[in-house]
This record gives C-alpha cells, structure tokens and sequence, in this order.
C-alpha cells in the first residue's frame, strides 16, 4: 500500500474554517474512490501566496517548490478571491504536470460549502492523480456541486493548465452571493465605531423628547418601514462614496465583473448597516422601558400604552440614530472600513488594481 499526502493550503478566514473541515472526511472520500491499495493522507497550511501584480495568486509557479518543502503528492488551494477566466466565473484552475488546483469558493455560492469543497476536492485529486487527465469530466462536477451549467477549458496547447468555469447569470448570481459570504459582513461594525456611538447619542437622545413618542404613535408601521429603508440606504451610500468602494474601472472582455463588484459592496456594507441599526433598536428599547414610565407615557399618548408603543418609539429614535451615524462616520478610518468591507485577498486586489478613487 502507498500513501498519498493532499495539501490544503487556505487563506486566513473562511476558506482555512473550510479547508479544515473538509480534511477531516476527505481521506475517507478518497480511499473509497481509490480503493485499498492507496492510503490517504491530507494536511492542512494556513498560508498565503502573495498575489502578483495582476492580481492573482502564483499557485502553479510555485507548487513544484511547495510539495518539495511539506513532502506533499498533491497540493490544493483554497482562497476567498473571485476569478473569472473566458468571460464567466473561474471555480478552478488545475495541472497536472504541477499536481496542483487552485480553488476559488466564492463560485461555490451560499449552500453547502464543505460539502460541495470535499467533493470537488476529490474529483480533482483523481484528476491530477491519473497525470493523464487535465480535467475532471463536467459530469462529476456536476455532481459534486449539485448543479449544471460547468465548462471545462482543456490547454489550447501552451501548457498544461485547465479552467473549471461555470456559465451562465444563474452562476453569476452564485459567485454574487458567494463573493458577500466572503467578505462577512458583520466585521464591519468594529471599523464603524464613531459611526455607531454617534447613533447611538442621538437614538438616546431622541428617547428623552415627548415629541418624538407622538410622532411615533401617529406614524403607520408601513411608513416607519419606509423611513427605515431610506436611512439604511443613505448611510451605505454615504460609506460607500465618503471611503471610495465604488469601483469604477471596467473591463471590456468581461463588462459583468466590476458589476459584481459593486453590486458585492452595496449588499455587504447595507447587511452590516442593517445589522447596526438592529442592534440600535434593542439598546434603544431596553433604553425607552427603563428611562420611560408607562403611567407617563399614557399621559402625553392619551390612550393606554403597551410594549407595541415601546417599539415604534425605539424604532423611529433608531431611524433618527442611523441618520446621524452618517456624521460620526467622518471620523472613522477610511483604510480599516475598507479592510472591513472585503475579504483579505479581494482588499489586496483591489489595492493592487487601484480601484480606491483616493
């Protein structure tokens, strides 16, 4: 019997949380492709390529050294940075003359992401295993990522690398979804520190006035809902075009990527700033019962009150709060917002690109 040994490299954050999982049932995966004769290994590094000045990672240029260095058979890469190759999204670029793939989960979407990475994973090792096949056949790759629509790109002669791309809007779609997952948007709130305690002054402050609490009585859910979407909005378009994430570059052999771009932005900095405005509400309400007696609030409502009245109150004072984050955000640094906005490698990306308009 041999042993095979697959590495995983990953990049810090998802793709490592991924590539951990995955190792632990990949072996099994494989010793029931392979049969008895072969045992299988996988280890996984948490290491990072440094990304060339087009921007991609030199996993093929360096795979021979890097086997050399762990005593690898295989290696794999694991990274949260969107590719495209030919017009569509890239899910995977492979050789088997290096014995190496690199992977790009964003392609993979929302749904299942270990799942479909230990299957992809196991395809692709068979492939570069065998020497002789550049591609697992688009049928197996069909089925470990559970959908249709896979290309794969043979060498057109220079070389040996091979493309996985998956065509399609419905793919485009995926990669979208994917490409926000990456970049988390929950880490944003900790850059927007000022941002945050400037709305929450004067959602607190907003609490104390009678004014406000008949000014919430008298407004329809329906209408707090709107008022509640347009602030959200206008606070990501001001952190959106105050810290330059707009992409503006456009590429003419694929128009859709900086589309993606932008589009990846919008809904990631609005999820974080939603998210905010959430967790304003619920300091807010615990704020408006323990400062407001419901005797009082009767008084100045002229009807008797309930947990309802509470919420519409902290709901129009988080409408307020948000409005005024906008301000405090001004003293928020530009650099760790964007840091926070997107996954390491597409922050490395776009600094290398020069798409921040500074």
């Amino acid at each position: 019997m041999r042993t095979t040994t697959v590495g995983i490299m990953a990049d810090p954050g998802l793709p490592e949380k991924v590539a951990r999982r995955v190792a632990e049932d990949l072996p099994g995966v494989l010793s029931a492709r392979s049969g008895p004769d072969v045992s299988w290994e996988v280890e996984v590094s948490r290491e990072t390529l440094p990304l060339t000045a087009e921007g991609v990672i030199p996993l093929l240029d360096r795979a021979g050294q890097l086997r050399e260095r762990y005593g690898w058979d295989v290696v794999v890469y694991l990274t949260d940075l969107p590719r495209s190759h030919g017009g569509a999204p890239m899910l995977c670029e492979l050789s088997a003359e290096a014995s190496a793939a690199l992977v790009s989960l964003p392609a993979l979407g929302l749904d299942h992401f270990a799942r479909k990475a230990r299957r992809l994973l196991a395809a692709l090792v068979d492939a570069l295993q065998e020497g002789t096949a550049q591609c697992p056949s688009a049928p197996e790759v069909v089925e470990a990522l559970g959908h249709g629509q896979v290309r794969c790109m043979l060498p057109d002669g220079a070389g040996d690398v091979s493309y996985i791309v998956l065509p399609g809007r419905v793919n485009r779609a995926r990669l979208l979804a994917g490409m926000v997952l990456s970049n988390r948007p929950g880490r944003l709130l900790p850059a927007l520190a000022s941002c945050v305690a400037a709305a929450a002054a004067t959602g607190a402050f907003g609490i104390f006035y009678a004014s406000i609490w008949n000014m919430s009585d008298a407004l329809h859910p329906a209408r707090l809902a709107m008022i509640s979407v347009v602030v959200t909005a206008a606070l990501s378009g001001w952190l959106i075009f105050h810290n330059s994430l707009w992409n503006r570059s456009r590429d003419s052999d694929e128009p859709w990527r900086a589309g993606s771009d932008n589009a990846s932005t919008v809904i990631t900095v609005w999820l974080s700033v939603a998210l905010m405005y959430a967790v304003l509400w619920c300091l807010l309400f615990g704020v408006a019962l323990a400062v407001i007696e419901a005797d009082y609030l009767q008084s100045q409502l002229g009807h008797p009150v309930s947990v309802l009245d509470y919420a519409n109150l902290s709901w129009l004072a988080a409408s307020l709060g948000t409005l005024a984050g906008a301000l405090g955000s001004n003293f928020d640094s530009d650099e760790a917002i964007r840091e926070a906005t997107y996954s390491r490698r597409e922050h490395q990306r776009r600094q290398l690109a020069d798409t921040y308009d500074d």
